[in-house]
C-alpha cells in the first residue's frame, strides 16, 4: 500500500526510471459537439494549454475555449468563453505569472458580422477581459506574436473594402487589449496574413499571401516589420500559379517559409517553400508536384537530436497514411535543408483530419494540435486531438485511441477510497476500491495501453511489463483520478 514512509522511496524511482525515457503521446478529446484544436502552448512545467472552438459546452454553435493537459497529456481543466453566436480561438499566448490570451474570432459583438476575438484569463482560465476588433467587414485573427514589451501582434484578414475580398489585417494591442496601431493591406485580390514570428525584440516576419496585379493571381508573402508598425522589407514570390505561406519560423539565421501552390491550370495543391535571410535576400526555394493534394502546413526545428533536424506537418491525400472522406495529416521528420529522411506518420481515420499547430517543446522535440472528423472519434461532429513527440525514431503509436471527454476534469490529488499497492511492483497490482468505478486503465508514458476495465477488479497483471514508470488512471462518478505506478 502507497503509504508516507515509502512515498520519497517511490518518487525517487520513479524520477530514475522517467529521467530515461521521453514523454511522447497521442491523445483524442471528444464531447457531444464539434470539437477542434487550434493552438497549443508548452508551460514552463511541461503541462499544456490549448483553444481551438466546441460545440461541446453550450447551445451556441461554436464557443472558444481553454483545456489545461497535464504533461502528460491528461486533463486538469476546460472552460469555454464567449456569447450566444461562433466563437473561435486560433492561438492562445502564455504570459508567466500572468494569464492566458485566447486570439480568434468571434460573432457574437452584435455586428451581424465576424470580428477579430481576444479574451484574457487568469492562470487558471477565469475571464478577466474580452475585446472585438472591427474594421467594418468581416475580420478574423489566424496568429498572434507576444513581444517583450508584453504587446501582441495579431495578424489575419478583412474584407472591409469595396470589394469585399481578403485584405491583409494587423493589430498591435497592449495588455489590457488596447489598440496601440492597426493596419489593413491588400488591393481586389485575396490578401490575407497567416502566420508570424518574433525575430528581434523590435522586429518580427509575417507570411500569408498577396494579389500580383501584373500576373492576376495571389503570390507567397514574406513581410519583416518594426514593432512600431514601419514596414522594413517585404516579398512576392511564386512564379506558375498561385501561392500561399502558412508558416514561418527563425532557424539558424535565416527565415524559413512553408506553404503551398497551385499551378496554372491545375486544380490540386502542392508543397512550396522558401528560405531567406533577415534581411531579405533569397536563399532558396523549392516546390513539388503530384496528381493529389499536398501543402505544407507547420513545421519546427528540434533540438533533442544532433544536427539540423525538423519535424513538418503535411496536409493531403497523397500518402501511405491516407485514408477516404478528406484531408489527412502527416508529421514527417526532415534533415538539414528540408530533406525528407524517410520517416513519417500519419494520425488519420475517415473525413477530414488536420493539424492546425505545431509548437517545439522544453525537452527539444514537439507537440501538435489538430482534430479528427471520423464519427468513432466522438458522439459529437469532430474531435480534438494532440500529438507529443518525444523520440526521432518511434513516434507514438496512432491506432485506436482511448476518447477522453473534453469537458471531464482530471483530479490529481489523493483519493482516499481508493488504494493500490505495492509499489513499486514486480508481478501483481493489487486494487482496493471502496468507491465503484466507472473505469480503470493503465498506461506507459507514450501513452500506450496496457490495462483496461470497465469491471470490478482486485489485482492486475504485471509480469510482462518492462521496468519503468506507468499511469493508472481511474474513473469515479465521471471524474478521473491520475496515479504513478513504478515497475521494479
Amino acid at each position: 500500500m502507497v503509504t508516507l514512509r515509502n512515498s520519497l522511496a517511490v518518487l525517487l524511482l520513479f524520477c530514475a526510471f522517467e529521467g530515461k525515457t521521453q514523454i511522447a503521446f497521442y491523445r483524442v478529446f471528444g464531447g457531444k459537439g464539434y470539437d477542434r484544436g487550434e493552438g497549443i502552448a508548452e508551460l514552463p512545467d511541461s503541462s499544456y494549454i490549448i483553444t481551438g472552438s466546441s460545440s461541446s459546452f453550450e447551445d451556441a454553435p461554436s464557443q472558444a475555449f481553454l483545456l489545461k493537459l497535464n504533461k502528460y497529456g491528461f486533463h486538469v481543466w476546460s472552460k469555454e468563453y464567449g456569447g450566444p453566436e461562433f466563437e473561435e480561438g486560433r492561438r492562445v499566448i502564455f504570459v508567466p505569472n500572468y494569464g492566458y490570451y485566447i486570439i480568434g474570432t468571434s460573432s457574437s459583438s452584435g455586428s451581424g458580422d465576424f470580428d477579430g476575438y481576444v479574451v484574457f484569463t487568469d492562470l487558471s482560465g477565469n475571464q478577466q477581459w474580452e475585446k472585438w476588433y472591427d474594421r467594418g467587414g468581416w475580420e478574423r485573427f489566424h496568429d498572434a506574436v507576444l513581444m517583450p514589451d508584453t504587446s501582441i501582434v495579431m495578424f489575419g484578414e478583412t474584407n472591409a473594402n469595396p470589394e469585399e475580398t481578403e485584405d491583409q489585417y494587423a493589430v498591435r494591442i497592449d495588455k489590457n487589449g488596447e489598440i496601440i496601431w492597426e493596419q489593413q493591406h491588400g488591393g481586389v485580390g485575396v490578401d490575407y496574413f497567416n502566420k508570424g514570428v518574433k525575430v528581434t525584440d523590435t522586429t518580427f516576419a509575417v507570411v500569408g499571401t498577396a494579389y500580383q496585379a501584373d500576373s492576376l493571381k495571389s503570390k507567397a508573402l514574406i513581410a519583416y516589420y518594426h514593432i512600431d508598425g514601419s514596414l522594413l522589407w517585404d516579398t512576392l514570390t511564386g512564379s506558375n500559379g498561385e501561392y500561399i505561406l502558412n508558416d514561418v519560423q527563425f532557424v539558424f539565421n535565416r527565415l524559413m517559409c512553408v506553404g503551398e501552390k497551385v499551378r496554372t491550370g491545375k486544380t490540386d495543391k502542392d508543397n512550396y517553400q522558401i528560405f531567406l535571410s533577415v534581411n531579405g535576400a533569397f536563399i532558396s526555394d523549392e516546390d513539388s508536384y503530384s496528381t493529389n493534394e499536398n501543402r505544407y502546413v507547420g513545421f519546427v526545428n528540434y533540438t533533442a537530436s544532433p544536427g539540423d533536424k525538423y519535424f513538418l506537418v503535411t496536409q493531403g491525400n497523397d500518402s501511405q497514411y491516407s485514408y477516404p472522406g478528406g484531408e489527412d495529416c502527416v508529421i514527417n521528420r526532415f534533415s538539414s535543408s528540408f530533406y525528407w529522411d524517410g520517416y513519417g506518420a500519419g494520425y488519420n481515420g475517415l473525413g477530414q483530419d488536420q493539424i492546425n499547430q505545431i509548437v517545439q517543446t522544453n525537452d527539444g522535440y514537439a507537440v501538435t494540435i489538430g482534430y479528427h472528423s471520423d464519427p468513432g472519434y466522438s458522439t459529437g461532429g469532430t474531435s480534438l486531438f494532440i500529438v507529443k513527440l518525444g523520440n526521432d525514431d518511434n513516434f507514438p503509436a496512432s491506432g485506436n485511441p482511448a476518447i477522453y471527454s473534453i469537458l471531464s476534469v482530471e483530479n490529481l490529488e489523493n483519493q482516499p477510497d481508493f488504494t493500490y499497492y505495492p509499489n513499486p511492483v514486480n508481478d501483481l497490482l493489487y486494487i482496493d476500491a471502496q468507491s465503484p468505478f466507472d473505469q480503470l486503465e493503465v498506461t506507459d508514458l507514450s501513452g500506450k495501453q496496457l490495462f483496461s476495465t470497465n469491471q470490478p477488479v482486485t489485482s492486475v497483471e504485471t509480469g510482462s511489463w518492462n521496468s519503468g514508470t506507468y499511469l493508472l488512471r481511474f474513473a469515479v462518478g465521471g471524474n478521473w483520478y491520475i496515479r504513478k505506478v513504478v515497475k521494479w
